[in-house]
This record gives C-alpha cells, structure tokens and sequence, in this order.
C-alpha cells in the first residue's frame, strides 16, 4: 500500500520554493536613520549634526580671522568681497560682536555638547554599562 507522499509528484525540496527569500525587512534610508532607536545609530546622528555645525562655526572663526588679518575694517564693511563698503565704526563693532557671540554659541552648544554628551555618550554608555542593543 503506498502511502500518500509516496504518490504525489513532489520532491522534498519543492515546499521551500515557493517561500520568498525577502524576508530580512530591512528598514530604508529614512526609517533607519531617522526612526531608529539603535544607540549606535542616534549617536552617528549626533555626531553628524556636530560636525555639520563645527563646519559653520569655523566658517564663522574664518571671518573673524580674515577680519584681524589687517588694522581696520575689511570684512565686516557690508560689501566685502564685492569691494568698497559703507560701515561705520558703530556697525563694524556691532556685526563683530554677532560675529564672536555666533561663534561661540555654535562652538560650544552645537558642536562640542552634542558630539561628546550625544554622540560619544550615546556610542559608549550603553556598550560600557553592557546593556542590550
């Protein structure tokens, strides 16, 4: 008496081909970078983020060093590169005094705070403190 495998025309390998092998479901670019909440992850966020505003505030320390290059007034005349400009003394004071403050607020509260606290914080705390990913 044959069995009831016996007499269907199958092999034993033929029930996983009709399976997808897409099953991984891996997240896309949005998601996993911006939805995740991987800690390695958030931390390369963090870290990007700081050096996109360590970028700008050298941008900032640039000017400020193009300013001192010479005595008196080059960049911050309201023209410069495109020539001759019209700033005063009070002007030139004032947009030199944004210029150090703009600085020294991205330096420090963009870029420094959120590299070493999120960025290395979030990389390392929980690898340190051996805790599950």
């Amino acid at each position: 008496m044959a069995t009831t495998a016996d007499t269907l025309p199958l092999k034993s390998h033929d029930a996983h081909d009709a399976h997808g092998h897409d099953a991984d479901h891996k997240p896309g670019f949005f998601a996993r970078w911006f939805m995740s909440t991987n800690h390695k992850d958030i931390g390369t966020l963090y870290l990007i983020f700081a050096i996109i505003a360590g970028i700008i505030g050298g941008g900032i320390s640039g000017i400020m060093r193009a300013e001192l290059m010479e005595p008196g007034i080059q960049v911050l005349n309201h023209a410069w590169p495109l020539g001759a400009g019209t700033a005063n003394f009070d002007e030139w004071t004032h947009h030199w005094n944004v210029l150090i403050t703009a600085h020294g607020l991205i330096m420090v509260f963009f870029m420094v705070m959120p590299a070493m606290i999120g960025g290395f914080g979030n990389w390392f705390v929980p690898l340190m403190i051996g805790a599950p990913d």
